[in-house]
């Protein structure tokens, strides 16, 4: 009867097999301060059930961005936990277990990656990839590259999409264009190591960007012409007036616009990324642009799909040097808050058995 029904299982839908609880990490309020991460705790869950349009993923992996670790000293945490316990997490990657109704473009056992980051007028935080698993409307989850293993394909989705969509709005692809100069401000982090990469493929053939000498090597590897050590001198001081085609702002501080505008070229573009005080200058370069990034827009699978895509012909890796247990949470956002971290740090799930064996 045991061989019967562990057979019988086997033709059960994943979605059947899963459990009622799971283990998650939650917050239970809003930290007094940055970096305050007494109110996150792990512990037992029930497990999300897809609706219309939305789909179960089994979790295998998440990751940190400076973002989370905002969001938990922010007020907004204190009115999202009014009702109880919320799941924190953006980046997330794992396989379907079930599919909602409206469903037609994912199927059970499929791989993918997401950033639960979407937002609405009744949800303003989505969230909820620090667990074993997560629910996501299917219009937000693409299939991720089999160049990537889950720890890898979690480190991105967050951190890829911001500068993949901070690119376009700058005007990549630069098909066409000779000798065109990128500046990163930041190379080293979550966000600057998918950028030099991504400057490289839409065609940049010199970036610039600074960072600690222990991660040069690393950076050049991955694309970057010219890297500068932050600790002895500046970008802007190392760079010629009418130089760069493209400042990528992704540290975001204050008065940076000001430090760039030399060095850009007339019909230049400043982007960055609001946060640490970063603004556009007052006193703008006659003919350069100046974008404010604004938020990272989650919802449209087909931006991963393109991320897919450049990473499938390996112009698009994963630096995770160091990943933390789910239970060990609070490691892990210790290790991101030191701010000395390269790449991202992943999160790992204890995984499920493959197969439940039903008693009969």
């Amino acid at each position: 009867m045991l061989l019967i029904a562990s057979i019988a299982s086997l033709l059960l839908p994943c979605s059947a097999l899963a459990p009622k609880t799971m283990r998650a990490a939650v917050a239970t309020g809003a930290g007094k301060s940055e970096g305050d991460f007494s109110k996150i705790k792990v512990m037992d869950r029930q497990v999300p059930q897809p609706g219309n349009g939305q789909v179960l993923i089994r979790v295998a992996a998440s990751s940190v961005n400076p973002v989370d670790w905002k969001i938990m000293s922010s007020s907004v945490l204190n009115v999202l936990t009014l009702l109880g316990p919320k799941v924190m997490g953006f980046d997330v990657a794992g396989t379907i277990e079930a599919v909602g109704s409206g469903c037609s473009r994912l199927k059970i056992g499929d791989e993918v990656w997401a950033d639960l980051g979407k937002s609405s007028i009744l949800h303003p935080i989505q969230l909820g990839a620090w667990a074993n698993y997560a629910v996501a409307d299917e219009s937000q989850v693409g299939l991720k590259s089999a160049e990537h293993n889950f720890t890898e394909a979690a480190s991105l989705p967050l951190v890829a999409l911001t500068d993949y969509q901070a690119f376009k709005k700058a005007g990549a692809p630069w098909t066409g264009r000779n000798n065109l100069t990128v500046v990163i401000t930041s190379g080293s982090g979550g966000t600057g190591l998918p950028a030099i990469q991504l400057a490289k493929h839409f065609g940049a053939a010199r970036i610039i960007t600074a960072s600690s000498p222990s991660n040069f090597q690393l950076l050049k590897s991955l694309g970057a012409t010219d890297v500068f050590d932050y600790h002895k001198t500046t970008i802007w001081k190392e760079l010629e007036d009418d130089s760069v085609d493209f400042v990528y702002d992704n540290y975001g501080a204050a008065g940076t616009a000001d430090l760039a505008m030399p060095s850009l070229r007339p019909g230049g573009v400043f982007e960055f990324l609001p946060g640490k005080g970063g603004n556009v200058s007052k006193n703008p370069k006659t003919g350069v642009t100046q974008i404010n990034y604004g938020l990272c827009d989650s919802s449209k699978h087909e931006d991963l799909d393109a991320l897919k895509a450049i990473a499938d012909v390996g112009h698009l890796k994963a630096v995770v040097k160091q990943s933390f247990a789910l239970e060990d949470i609070l490691g892990a956002l210790n290790t991101s808050f030191t701010g000395h971290a390269v790449g991202k740090i992943g999160i790992t799930m204890a995984q499920q058995a493959d197969v439940a064996t039903v008693l009969v």
